[in-house]
């Protein structure tokens, strides 16, 4: 690239990255104009851009075009990534925003300090999330933390509490993944999580299949909706089943 070249280059990634300071202080994460810039920053791969796109990672929002478009970009990036992620993580206490950037960082490839740091605060707070992005970073440092999250974890005998029993599962593949062994009771948490899954879709199936007879012997206009809502059937998924929507 000559240096003419060079400066058209950076010209036009300047225009871009004030697309997207002046949007965000706007704050109009679903303007097209910004997944555009977004896009086209993320092929050109300037550093200048990173701490603008680190930002609006923070305000999009999972669903968004703009939220799946950074999310997948930044971690594609690689570890250039890390210095702009960690200075934007740095004016972020909490939330989801701040799990967002920690997930950027155990999965841009990258070994800092500061990154590892954070992953065990996060398994403190967030036990799935922790182990999750743990198990994906590979630092073998992690599983006697690991294996206190789980020995820690309370696992209630509630069939219809999936996540608990998934936050175990994760921790349980975490320290699998970064060699570590679990130890019999361990094993035996690990056991009752899988049961209570097990237990859990069985009542859901169970659930949908009555939800599905009572849906094909539809009532009548003015009667309860088979949903189990109360609302009349004709406010309530009349609409939907003549669409053939679930």
């Amino acid at each position: 690239m000559d240096s003419g070249e060079r400066e058209r280059r950076d010209e036009r990634v300047e225009s871009l990255v004030r697309v997207l300071e002046e949007g965000f202080e706007r704050g109009v994460a679903g303007d097209g104009a910004i997944v555009s810039a977004a896009r086209r920053l993320l092929r050109l791969r300037a550093t200048r851009a990173l701490v603008p796109l680190v930002r609006w990672l923070t305000r999009a929002e999972p669903g968004m075009e703009l939220y799946e478009l950074l999310i997948e970009g930044l971690k594609d990036w690689g570890p250039a990534v890390v210095p702009a992620t960690l200075e934007v993580l740095e004016t972020i206490e909490e939330g989801e925003a701040r799990f967002d950037l920690l997930h950027v960082l155990s999965h841009c490839g990258a070994r800092d300090e500061r990154i590892y740091t954070a992953l065990l605060a996060l398994l403190e707070e967030e036990p799935f999330l922790g182990a999750v992005n743990l198990s994906v970073y590979g630092d073998a440092r992690a599983l006697e933390s690991l294996g206190r999250a789980l020995d820690a974890y309370e696992l209630e005998d509630d069939v219809a509490d999936v996540f608990a029993q998934q936050t175990v599962l994760e921790l349980g593949v975490a320290i699998q993944e970064l060699g570590g062994a679990l130890t019999r009771s361990h094993q035996m948490k690990l056991e009752t999580a899988r049961r209570l899954r097990e237990e859990w879709h069985e009542l859901l199936e169970r659930w949908r299949g009555s939800m599905s007879e009572r849906r094909e012997s539809r009532p009548g206009r003015n009667d309860p909706c088979w949903c189990g809502s109360g609302v009349k059937y004709k406010k309530c998924h009349l609409g939907a089943d003549r669409a053939g929507l679930p």
